[in-house]
């Protein structure tokens, strides 16, 4: 791209971000709102900025896409805690999860594919009519990707307050539920919220196009990103083995539509954000590069699925998860979380 063609670029994400803003505070009319004290005309916030460049490029390079995305934060319902606190909880929820679908579609649409690519934002699978976030069609093959966020509250809250962690199911954490301790409380895996998200990818990827199909599912997380990787990746139970835990008439549930997952621990930053409460390991809200000595997403790639291409990889700042060495990317069977006296 020549410096002219950046300059233009730079001029027309400029407009866009201001028209998208504009159209959130003509919107949500006058009233409070999640997103009023960032986008408050005159005194935009950083993370405020961040969310509508964000969404004008995704509108710059697939036309319509940020005016729905927009649309769709207005409508995310808000609830003043004060007046229903599980309400607030709820609606937060919601909006993290428009988050981080904004971000996987910015991220997605910016990285360097083919230029004969065609974009879909929630195209309808024609044999099961479910739709996922985006597909991406080349000449040879389709690209699904499908975005997650789950609900972390509880059981952050329990991380925080129990001794004993299961990260992934086994005969240990078996004996712990046969033989519960009072006085050892135990906060267990959460790999049921994982087996959903399979299903519903695998339902949405499904059938999709006759050409080759590789489907993504994206995940995020907050740091503790060895949950997800042993709910997936334990050799005795993870969903992602031959000795899943998840299983019809003992024959594994294989997820075949599903190529692998992509494990992002950007949660924590787009929740600080939001709550001004600063970046975490990242240096932007909305985009992927993190800072030195950071730690990258990982790919966990299903049995017989698919590698996920290089220029992929690199634009989700991924690498394979049997590549990452520290322990917060290693499967674990039990922790035992011990308070040290200050």
């Amino acid at each position: 791209m020549t410096q002219d063609v950046k300059s233009v670029a730079a001029q027309d994400l400029s407009s866009i971000s201001e028209t998208l803003a504009d159209r959130y505070r003509v919107g949500v009319g006058g009233q409070t709102h999640w997103l009023t004290y960032h986008l408050h005309k005159g005194r935009v916030t950083e993370f405020g900025e961040a969310l509508v460049c964000a969404l004008a490029s995704c509108e710059y390079r697939l036309s319509g896409l940020g005016k729905r995305l927009v649309d769709e934060l207005i409508d995310t319902r808000y609830t003043p805690t004060a007046q229903d606190p599980v309400a607030w909880r709820a609606g937060f929820q919601q909006l993290l999860q428009k988050f981080a679908e904004i971000l996987v579609l910015r991220v997605l649409l910016e990285a360097p594919w083919p230029a004969t690519a065609q974009f879909q934002h929630e195209p309808a699978n024609p044999t099961t009519g479910r739709r996922p976030e985006l597909a991406v069609e080349l000449e040879e093959r389709v690209y699904l990707f499908e975005v997650k966020c789950p609900s972390l509250v509880d059981h952050q809250a329990a991380r925080g307050a129990n001794p004993l962690q299961i990260p992934a199911r086994s005969v240990l954490g078996d004996t712990l539920r046969a033989n519960p301790d009072p006085n050892e409380p135990v906060t267990w895996p959460r790999d049921n919220v994982l087996k959903d998200f399979l299903e519903s990818a695998n339902d949405k990827f499904s059938g999709f196009s006759a050409k080759e199909t590789i489907g993504v599912l994206v995940v995020f997380w907050d740091a503790y990103v060895y949950e997800p990787i042993s709910a997936l990746n334990y050799l005795r139970s993870g969903l992602l083995t031959e000795h899943s835990f998840y299983q019809v008439n003992g024959v594994r549930v294989p997820f075949d539509a599903v190529d692998g997952v992509i494990i992002m621990n950007h949660l924590a930053v787009l929740h600080a954000g939001a709550q001004e409460q600063g970046h975490a390991h990242r240096p932007g809200y909305f985009r992927l590069d993190h800072v030195d000595g950071g730690l990258p997403n990982v790919w966990c790639q299903n049995i017989g699925g698919t590698q996920l291409d290089a220029f992929l990889m690199e634009a989700l700042d991924a690498i394979p998860v049997e590549d990452a060495e520290p322990v917060e990317y290693q499967p674990h069977e039990i922790i035992v979380w011990i308070n040290l006296p200050d």
